[in-house]
């Protein structure tokens, strides 16, 4: 259990163990947490108490690494990414959720909660005992000067406050000490403490009172005369009427001894409770309210179980626009009947301009119970005046009864806690755009996070509000404005209106409008209804570290982003970045898709890019996006070396600022990259658009992606983005970032895609370029290598091995020995090919050898495999099974799939050449569905036609016929389907061709048949 102390130096323990809780500022910090009491605590006022009016401008980056820091000393055992319990966040700020009783400053109010020095003369002489005790262990807890070192204004604050009440707590002990008759004791002490408060009438004159009763009247009246001589010297006033009075009674000797007890006893007069009236209080319910029903089911049921033991409560969030307050009124009308004791509601303004203390926003708790008081039917002199007084007042009024609270737009718990019932019965239902992470430490809560509407429920919406026959006559026109709006109700409800106001637009030119990024926010907005406006709510209580990150990281246009790379982009340490984001997923400024991964609705995302290029952002644009790009380079230079050892490339791509990402393993560093394909994809596609230095970082990353040969399961996209990147290299006439393009190209048309022609053409290209630096010609060298595979023409040999010496003797050349490798395999396939087994055999030795000594996993995996098939060739079948299932293993060890499915592949086929078809066939099927998750067309056709073979073989005529025309499908869709004998084995090639024209005829047929049918007549 964690304990706390604040009366002396600031500590803390985890049950025996003292913690470390670091600097003076830290604590400081922590301190400014612990005094309120689980409240919450803004940035801004946490900047206020700890640094002062004139704050550094480094103060809030201190503030989050103080934070962390702390976090790590309070729960040591929390794993990352997981939300801190004890020191929590909210958006805009911290609190601290800790056991009753863990600061001992709650333990000195614990000991003195049925203490009263006003009535102890009411109570027997062992109750004064008693009370004497309490007094005196509350004062025991304080070990020196409270918050003793720590700078800042709250500190000062506090520490004077807790001095105060540490001498009036001993001032009301001494005075029960008199009336216990220890005047000797408290003479002793407080002789010494008018030395330290020499101007504190009320201690000078407790001791005239023991000197009297002690029989030293002369000390006593002495006290007086010099207490006399100090205030006049000092301010230039007389004592005061109490203790002059005490020196006339001293003089007269008249002083009674004090009162030891009574027999009265005190008597409290309750007044009687008064009825609650019959509140309706909630808004007119939505007419159009469309969708949520399971929702509206979950919240309904929740509100209204009856479990006897806690209080119902239900937070509604999400994003400004997002409907909840009109979920929530729909919600109350709906549940209204089952609380026939009235519904609350109220507006707390959480998010509107700050109008309370300290420049919070929001109604404060006190006004909004005041508020219900009324309501209720409470006389104003009734009212208690502080806010702990009315939540009680509130919470007994409602003790037996059944009313619905609805608690609309709320900022924080702060706003809400102080409203929530304390008996069964009554249910709340509060809506806010934070989270309100810290709600569930109070009570038993129903979170409920509100998404964008479906597309189905966005398009009733629409129809409701514009019309059911307009919206029917327009369906593609009504896509594209609903896509525009992003499931949005409040952009939905906007556009809606729009065209009820306008019945002579169309949706398409609508439509048209919202589909220009530039002018999306300023259409959606109608009357006082804006898009924009609910985002900027939410905005402006960023503080300045959370606006510059929702700002920034809006810039790369990525699905998703990581928290590494987000770190990355704001140049910031990681753990202060997860909280700068978590902080603004709390105010569902943005989203998280998964653990350590953060994303944007399209409208919020487009709000922030507004915001970067405003006149008060000088931060330029392609700051963030070259950040982004150098850590993903950094990091692929990272996955090179784990992926494919011996590679040398890192060396000659940019150098970059970014430490980048490590990686234990290969399958590690590719779940990575499967991970980061879409985003770079984008990335592509945005860097071709901005050009500058990023062109230069994303051909880099281009090259080092093509080298791995796996094109991943989006390469038709991947493609489309590498040409527009193309065009732009050529436009900024850059031959080097040209060539580096063309290969990254040429690897996806040749592997992935099977368009042969296209993908030599791109990297013949790039093989010219002038070898006048050492990456030029390690990009030579990997060109020569890929064009050593796409020439292999079944017997034509001539070209692909002339390609594969030539990047033999360009590796060698740079030192290279994963290219040199690469380009031994494709020398001894096409030796394989060519019937030249023997040499076929002496070349794959050679690569598995070389493989092996650099420790590539998917090269020796490949070299394997290929002298496995040469072996097979030859007859050696046994060998030649052994060294292919020799590669599968070092191609599962390598964490590539698509190695893995050529290895399969070939272990298949030497199984076929052993005349094993039983062994062979689920070997074939295997491959083809790992090559289905890998890679393109061209690679599975062919597989596919080796398992159709074999299951021809075996008579299972009709699962060949249905492989052959999956195959036959496969060239089809292949733009140079009529090349593609060229990657067939030579064995097999003439039976395949016959077999598969009859299928390829047939299926080229049904889809010019499909485009006739979908053309229509002319």
């Amino acid at each position: 259990m964690l304990k706390f102390a604040v009366l002396g130096e600031v500590r803390a323990w985890r049950d025996e163990l003292e913690l470390d809780l670091g600097s003076k500022q830290r604590r400081a910090l922590l301190a400014a947490l612990l005094l309120r009491s689980g409240r919450s605590a803004t940035v801004p006022e946490l900047i206020d108490g700890v640094w002062g009016e004139h704050p550094t401008p480094s103060a809030i980056g201190a503030l989050r690494n103080h934070i962390l820091h702390l976090r790590r000393a309070l729960e040591p055992e929390r794993a990352p990414g997981t939300p801190a319990t004890v020191l929590v966040g909210f958006g805009g700020g911290y609190a601290l959720r800790l056991a009753p009783g863990a600061v001992d400053v709650e333990m000195v109010e614990d000991m003195l909660l049925e203490v009263h020095p006003d009535r102890v003369g009411t109570e027997p002489s062992h109750a004064v005992e008693l009370v004497r005790e309490r007094l005196d262990a509350a004062l025991r807890l304080w070990s020196g000067t409270p918050l003793a070192g720590l700078p800042g204004p709250f500190a000062d604050r506090q520490r004077t406050q807790l001095i105060e009440r540490r001498v009036a707590l001993l001032e009301q002990r001494i005075e029960l000490d008199l009336r216990l008759g220890r005047y000797p004791e408290v003479i002793a002490e407080l002789t010494p403490l008018c030395g330290e408060h020499p101007m504190r009438e009320q201690i000078r004159g407790l001791l005239m009172t023991a000197l009297y009763h002690a029989g030293r009247q002369a000390e006593a009246l002495a006290v007086y005369a010099d207490t006399r001589k100090v205030l006049i010297e000092r301010l230039g006033i007389e004592p005061g009427q109490q203790l002059a009075e005490l020196h006339q009674r001293i003089l007269r000797a008249d002083l009674r001894a004090p009162q030891r007890d009574t027999d009265n006893a005190a008597v409290i007069v309750r007044p009687p409770r008064r009825m609650v009236g019959r509140v309706a209080q909630l808004p007119a319910d939505v007419v159009d309210f469309t969708g949520r029903t399971d929702t509206i089911r979950k919240i309904s049921e929740w509100l209204t179980r009856a479990d006897g033991f806690a209080v119902p409560v239900c937070v509604i969030g999400g994003m400004g626009g997002i409907g909840k307050s009109a979920l929530a009124v729909h919600v109350g009308h709906r549940v209204r009947d089952q609380f026939p004791d009235g519904q609350l509601h109220v507006d707390l303004h959480g998010f509107a301009q700050a109008r309370g203390p300290a420049g919070r926003s929001g109604t404060p708790a006190a006004d909004t119970l005041g508020d219900f008081l009324r309501a209720l039917g409470i006389p104003e002199g009734e009212i208690a005046p502080t806010l702990a007084e009315r939540s009680a007042q509130f919470r007994s009024f409602l003790d037996g009864k059944r009313v619905l609270i609805v608690l609309d737009n709320a900022r924080d718990i702060d706003q809400v806690a102080a409203l929530i019932p304390g008996t069964p019965g009554s249910a709340v239902l509060i809506t806010s755009r934070s989270s309100m992470p810290e709600l569930p430490c109070v009570v038993g809560v129903l979170g409920v996070r509100l998404d964008v509407l479906a597309r189905g429920e966005a398009r009733t919406l629409l129809a409701g509000i514009a019309g059911l026959r307009r919206v029917a006559a327009e369906p593609a026109a009504v896509d594209s404005v609903l896509a525009a709006c992003g499931g949005l109700p409040l952009a939905v409800r906007i556009v809606g209106a729009r065209l009820a106001a306008r019945p002579s637009w169309t949706i398409s030119s609508l439509a048209e409008r919202l589909a220009d990024e530039k002018q999306r926010l300023g259409t959606l907005r109608s009357g006082d209804l804006a898009v924009e406006a609910a985002f900027r709510l939410s905005y402006d209580q960023l503080d300045c570290a959370q606006a510059r990150a929702f700002r920034t990281l809006a810039i790369p246009e990525v699905a998703e982003i990581s928290l590494d790379g987000a770190a990355a982009i704001l140049g910031s340490d990681r753990m202060l970045v997860e909280e700068l984001c978590e902080s603004l997923v709390d105010l569902n400024l943005m989203e998280t898709s998964a653990s350590g991964r953060y994303t944007y609705h399209d409208l919020p995302r487009l709000f922030a890019r507004e915001l970067h290029l405003g006149p008060d952002v000088t931060e330029p644009v392609s700051g963030a996006l070259v950040r982004l790009l150098d850590f993903s380079l950094a990091t692929m230079k990272s996955l090179m070396v784990v992926c494919n050892p011996g590679s040398r490339l890192p060396e000659h791509l940019a150098p970059t600022s970014a430490a980048g990402l490590s990686f234990p393993d290969s399958i590690a560093a590719q779940y990575w990259l499967d991970i980061e394909r879409p985003n770079l994809i984008s990335l592509y596609e945005q860097v071709a658009r901005v050009g500058g230095p990023s062109l230069a970082l994303a051909a880099d990353i281009a090259w080092a992606t093509a080298e791995l040969i796996d094109g991943g399961p989006h390469c038709q996209e991947l493609s489309r983005s590498l040409n527009k990147l193309l065009d732009a290299a050529l436009r900024a006439g850059d031959r080097r970032v040209e060539c580096r393009i063309r290969v990254t190209l040429g690897t996806i048309y040749s592997y992935s895609l099977g368009t042969l022609r296209e993908g030599r053409d791109h990297v013949r290209i790039a093989l010219s370029l002038p070898p006048t630096s050492a990456s030029d010609v390690r990009l030579t060298a990997f060109a020569g290598q890929l064009l050593a595979s796409s020439t292999r023409m079944g017997t034509e040999t001539a070209a692909s091995i002339a390609h594969a010496e030539r990047a033999i003797r360009l590796a060698r050349r740079v030192e290279d020995p994963a290219v040199e490798c690469a380009s031994l395999v494709h020398m001894a396939k096409t030796l394989s090919d060519a019937g030249r087994y023997a040499d076929a055999q002496e070349r794959a030795t050679e690569a598995k050898t070389l493989a092996a000594k650099v420790g590539n996993a998917a090269l020796e995996a490949m070299a394997t495999h290929e002298l496995g098939a040469s072996r097979g060739y030859q007859g050696d079948h046994a060998h030649a099974v052994e060294l292919c299932r020799e590669s599968v293993q070092l191609a599962r060890l390598s964490g590539v799939e698509l190695r893995e499915g050529w290895a399969l592949a070939r272990l298949a086929h030497v199984h076929m050449m052993a005349g094993d078809l039983v062994a062979a066939e689920p070997i074939a099927d295997a491959a083809i569905r790992m090559l289905n998750r890998a890679i393109g067309p061209l690679s599975r056709a062919r597989v596919l036609v080796m398992h159709g073979l074999i299951l021809q073989a075996v008579g299972r005529t009709h699962q060949a016929y249905c492989v052959y025309r999956s195959a036959a499908e496969a060239f089809a869709l292949m733009e140079d389907a009529h090349f593609a004998h060229e990657r067939l084995n030579s064995e097999v090639e003439a039976p395949i061709l016959a077999l598969l024209r009859e299928h390829l005829d047939q299926v080229i047929a049904e889809r010019k048949q499909r485009r006739d049918r979908d053309n229509g007549p002319e």
